[in-house]
């Protein structure tokens, strides 16, 4: 080593210690106000001049500071809250590592790079998956691009685009509320098993704004996912067997969850043309009500005001000192076999969660109530979001269970006319 590149080596763990201390009195006990300290930081780097070394290794700081309170801002039901500030520090960090990607680099320090503005470009995918909002445009291709230009990639970086395509292709949308971080466990448990090469698996195309083509087409690289498949078989048939889970997935997801998700994995994960249903164009209004409960309720004041009244703006309040259920207006998109694509263009409050039940009802036929779960969500704009609701029956048969001694029987209650044929129980 000259005396140039000591001087520099020195220099750069000069920066690096200061930038710790500065990272270390951040505000740890206000995880947001550190997310956005930190962005503003890493922004301030990108329009600082610095050799590509020194902004490798101190990006790689910010990345871990990040990662810490990222996680700690992160709680049931605050994944909005958060996902403007991870998305905004994460794609900062991803576009400082893509600034250093200069053709002097080593192979290591290549390597680095792509890693890093791959692992931010991927929170920035979570981060939107978490909030059930659109990635930005182009994201996949900047993550096929950045692949690629790594050159010779090691298996650790293998390893983590592997990841990232998997959770692209677990239909995140249509995943409940919080599965995206269990899904992400499973990978972390069973995604290496997932191989990179060719002539096989999913389609890979670098210029293609999506992960990958599950169609059978001709492609430069191709995700094989047999191994992690006979692995997720496994995983499944150990919880159904009642086998303790794998330590690090057991402290952080519960075996129903993951059984189900094996279930919905072992579907998504596997290539092949997906069978469409038929869908029909339809035009007009349904009335969403969240929760059975709530419509239970609802059919109550139908009932005793002879339907209801006022409902002819997007978000209604009825009853308010009555405490009576919030009703939405959506708009309905088109209809398959046994669900509904509904839009609403001016939502105030938050929408119903993937897994949540809720009440559908057409105003222009004053019908019954259905029961409806919603299967996927997906936020267009600012409180303008898409849903799809698979319809499960009427929501109009009450039941009182009586327990006797010797028997136990259900009976249809009073407030509840002649049950029809296919119905779903409110309980």
């Amino acid at each position: 080593m000259d005396a140039n590149e000591g001087r520099q080596g020195r220099w750069l763990s000069w920066r690096e210690r200061r930038l710790r201390a500065w990272i270390d009195a951040l505000p740890a006990a206000e995880p947001g106000r550190a997310l956005a300290l930190l962005a503003q930081s890493v922004r301030a780097l990108n329009t600082t001049l610095l050799d590509p070394a020194t902004r490798i290794a101190l990006l790689r700081q910010y990345l871990r500071s990040a990662n810490d309170f990222a996680a700690a801002l992160t709680r049931p039901g605050g994944e909005r809250a958060s996902a403007g500030l991870a998305t905004m520090l994460y794609s900062e960090i991803a576009q400082g590592f893509q600034m250093a990607l200069v053709p002097e680099l080593t192979s290591d320090e290549r390597r680095m790079a792509v890693a890093g503005a791959m692992e931010g470009l991927s929170e920035v995918l979570r981060a939107a998956y978490r909030a059930y909002v659109p990635a930005p445009p182009g994201l996949w291709r900047r993550i096929h691009t950045l692949f690629d230009a790594a050159g010779t990639a090691t298996l650790d970086l293998e390893h983590l685009y592997v990841r990232v395509l998997l959770m692209g292709l677990s239909d995140p949308y249509a995943l409940p509320e919080g599965g995206l971080d269990a899904v992400c466990e499973i990978i972390l448990e069973v995604g290496d098993r997932a191989v990179l090469g060719e002539g096989a698996g999913f389609a890979i195309m670098p210029e293609a704004d999506r992960p990958a083509d599950p169609a059978a087409r001709e492609a430069p690289l191709y995700l094989d996912t047999t191994a992690v498949l006979s692995e997720l078989a496994r995983l499944r048939d150990g919880i159904r067997a009642r086998r303790p889970l794998p330590p690090r997935l057991a402290a952080r997801v519960l075996p129903d969850l993951a059984l189900r998700l094996c279930a919905k994995l072992g579907e998504t994960w596997q290539p092949g043309t997906r069978p469409r249903a038929p869908r029909v164009r339809l035009r007009g209004e349904r009335l969403v009500c969240l929760g059975l409960a709530n419509v239970r309720r609802l059919r109550a004041s139908e009932r005793s005001e002879q339907g209801l009244s006022g409902l002819d703006t997007p978000w209604v309040a009825l009853g308010g000192a009555a405490g009576r259920p919030r009703v939405t207006t959506w708009t309905i998109h088109d209809a398959g076999r046994s669900g509904l694509w509904l839009r609403c263009m001016d939502l105030e409050g938050a929408p119903p969660a993937p897994g949540t039940w809720i009440g559908i009802k057409d105003p222009s036929q004053n019908g019954r109530w259905l029961a409806a779960t919603v299967r996927w969500l997906k936020r267009t704009r600012p409180r303008e979001y898409a849903m799809g609701v698979a319809v499960l029956g009427e929501a109009q048969t009450e039941a009182v269970l009586r327990i006797a001694p010797r028997r136990a029987a259900f009976a249809a209650s009073s407030a509840s006319g002649p049950p029809p044929q296919a119905r779903v129980a409110l309980s």
